[in-house]
């Protein structure tokens, strides 16, 4: 009868750990947060990707992480990242236009990657174009140091109260039926270009899968909008839609 009893217990532990929600070769999207929220940018970064990856059950976590706007974690080993929080530029790197030290507009930067929205939470503080004639007005210094000083004005996190609000009124109305290819679909057919650009980057250089997303999807769906979208006067844009509709 004990014999018994174990086996049951064992098969009823194996059951339990087969429904879990998170794949068991994934570390848990907890862990994935703790991460996310560190001042070490190589975790921070992956954990994005891991949880973007996830999808859905994702959001909830990250909208979590706005309740505590004042929350700040200057980040380290950021390389040539470019960003509002960077004080130092070497002439090239990648650029992200969200001040990642603060967690609440970190979180944003995740949920409108996830979510193909465009809540707010971007700080266009300088362009790369700018960005280029720094480095060409001041070339001598940086032969001299191998780098830039700068400090970016940063002023997003007076809005955040309003931003933050925005998100919980959105995941409120759209928690049941939201899911990435809507997202997606959705961005492309806004008058917001932004979203529309970040749509597209997002299906030339996915950042993560999107179940559902594939050339018939893309045919019947979005082909004529993208076709309609590259008649614009806007030259970023009429590049990319062309881009995308060489592929």
């Amino acid at each position: 009868m004990k014999n018994i009893i174990l086996i049951l217990l064992i098969f009823s532990t194996l059951g339990c750990k087969s429904q879990n929600p998170i794949a068991e070769n994934q570390p848990g999207i907890e862990n994935l947060i703790s991460d996310f929220i560190s001042t070490d940018w190589s975790k921070v970064y992956k954990a994005k990707d891991s949880l973007l990856n996830i999808g859905k059950p994702s959001i909830p976590y990250l909208i979590k992480l706005l309740d505590n706007p004042k929350d700040f974690s200057k980040l380290k080993n950021t390389a040539d990242l470019i960003y509002p929080g960077a004080t130092e530029f070497y002439g090239h790197g990648w650029f992200i236009n969200y001040d990642l030290d603060w967690i609440a507009i970190r979180a944003g930067w995740a949920l409108e990657n996830l979510t193909s929205q465009d809540f707010g939470f971007t700080e266009n503080v300088i362009t790369e174009k700018e960005l280029i004639e720094l480095h060409k007005k001041d070339y001598s210094k940086y032969i001299e140091n191998g780098k830039h000083d700068v400090n970016f004005e940063r002023t997003k996190f007076k809005e955040l109260d309003i931003i933050i609000k925005r998100v919980k009124e959105w995941w409120k109305v759209n928690e049941s039926k939201w899911t990435a290819l809507n997202g997606l679909k959705e961005a492309i057919f806004s008058d917001d270009i932004n979203r529309q650009l970040d749509a597209i980057q997002q299906m030339r250089y996915p950042r993560f899968k999107i179940k559902g997303y594939n050339q018939v999807w893309f045919d019947r769906e979005i082909r004529e909008r993208i076709i309609e979208l590259n008649k614009t006067d806007n030259e970023e844009l009429k590049l990319q839609t062309g881009y995308l509709l060489r592929k």
